[in-house]
This record gives C-alpha cells, sequence and structure tokens, in this order.
C-alpha cells in the first residue's frame, strides 16, 4: 500500500506545477488591466489627482511584485551552478547593496576575506537571495548592520546582523513561512524565497540569538572568533551556511 502513495517529490512537483498555473492564469488578465489602466491616464491625466487613483495604481503594482515572487518562490530549485569566486562575488554583492540605500544614515560594516575558495553556485539566485536578506536588514537596523564572511573547515559561514527590532524565538520560524511579513507592503516571500536558493545550494539558513553565538559584546573593533560584527543583544541576526563542495 505504501508504495502506491505519492511521493513526496512527486507531491511537490505536482504543487509547485499548481502554483506555476494559476500564477500564469492570474498574470494575464493583470497585464491587461495594467495596460487599461495606462491608457486611462493617458487620455485622462487628471486621474492622478484623485486618490482613488492612486491607490488603484499601488494595488496594482503590489499584484504584479506578488506574482513575480510567486514565480521566484516556484523557481528556488532551478539553479544553473557554475565555478564562482567566491571573494569577490561576496564583496561586490555586499557593496552594491549599499547603493540601494545611498542616503541611508545607517552604519555599514563589511567583512569578506581575500582569499575564499571557488564554489559551484548560481550566482544570479545567491546574489538574489543574500541582496533581499542584506536588503531587509537595512530597512529594519536602527544604526547598523553588519556583513561577514569566514571560510570554516567545510563551509563558508554568512552573517548578516542589524540593531534593529529584535525577533523572537517564536517568530524565527513563522518568518520562513510563505506570507508572514510584518511589512505593511510586504508579501511575505522574501524569507521563503531565500531559504528555497539557500538549500537549493544544500546550504542552511536560520535566526541565531546571543546565547548561540560564542560572544554576544562582540564590537566592529573586537569581532568574535567566528568573525561576526556588531553586538546583537537587540536587532537580528542570521546565519548562512554554504558547504564547500
Amino acid at each position: 500500500m505504501a508504495a502506491d502513495k505519492p511521493s513526496l517529490e512527486k507531491q511537490l512537483e505536482d504543487y509547485r506545477f499548481a502554483l506555476s498555473k494559476v500564477s500564469h492564469e492570474v498574470r494575464n488578465p493583470v497585464t491587461l488591466i495594467n495596460s487599461y489602466l495606462q491608457l486611462l491616464e493617458k487620455d485622462h491625466p487628471e486621474l492622478k489627482q484623485n486618490e482613488l487613483w492612486s491607490d488603484i495604481t499601488e494595488e496594482m503594482l503590489f499584484l504584479r511584485r506578488l506574482l513575480d515572487d510567486l514565480s521566484c518562490y516556484n523557481n528556488t530549485f532551478r539553479c544553473q551552478f557554475s565555478a564562482t569566486e567566491m571573494s569577490p562575488f561576496l564583496l561586490k554583492l555586499s557593496e552594491s547593496v549599499y547603493l540601494l540605500f545611498p542616503d541611508s544614515p545607517i552604519s555599514y560594516q563589511i567583512s569578506v576575506p581575500e582569499n575564499l575558495p571557488t564554489l559551484s553556485v548560481d550566482p544570479l539566485k545567491l546574489n538574489q537571495a543574500l541582496t533581499n536578506l542584506l536588503r531587509n536588514s537595512f530597512e529594519s537596523a536602527a544604526q547598523s548592520v553588519s556583513f561577514s564572511v569566514v571560510e570554516k573547515q567545510d563551509c563558508l559561514q554568512i552573517d548578516i546582523i542589524n540593531d534593529g527590532a529584535s525577533i523572537s524565538k517564536e517568530q524565527q520560524t513563522e518568518f520562513f513561512k510563505p506570507f508572514v511579513t510584518t511589512k505593511p507592503n510586504g508579501t511575505g516571500l522574501g524569507l521563503p524565497i531565500a531559504r528555497g536558493i539557500i538549500e537549493a545550494h544544500h546550504g542552511s539558513i536560520a535566526f541565531l540569538f546571543p546565547e548561540e553565538t560564542s560572544d554576544s559584546k562582540n564590537t566592529p573593533d573586537n569581532p568574535d572568533k567566528s568573525g561576526t560584527l556588531l553586538n546583537h543583544m537587540s536587532g537580528s541576526h542570521l546565519r548562512i551556511v554554504l558547504p564547500l563542495c
């Protein structure tokens, strides 16, 4: 009887197919409606002064972003791996995120060693995952964000820390579930997408807490033995682990 039950892999495949079909069927009318709205605005520019029109365009933008995120979420497991030098890749990624917040008063510390190994990764998707995590950290931070990388015996350890609102242990698992968000205009898919991409690289991602690190009193001038920066007695600490092989 057990052999008659669909495997977990088959169930996931069916789920992804259903999600893909629904997203496709919804996207077509959404694209048409958006085109009609643009034509209306062109013929009736006075609509821009109407508060309801502004609300409609904002909701349409959210719907399109939701469909894009659903597509990303449904395809996190599809990766195109290539040999990637991790030092320049991670340094460029971490520095480019700061350009998203050019006027931000947030203090941003980056620690990426020059001699990291070359790994087989999907650079586009890994960039997407880490950029989203850093963007979230900037949006949540009060004064400071750090991005640090350390090579361990069998993995790369990436820590992203901010000093914003703390994440409770109860919240940490909820935030990795689809559609869970605290942002007014968030889709709740950012963390699930990031986790899917990292797990597709046979890695892991988790929130850490002060008691789970080697030194909860570390500072930018005195990083702990793991290379982690910042005192995160408050705020959030994400650790991403990527295997070396």
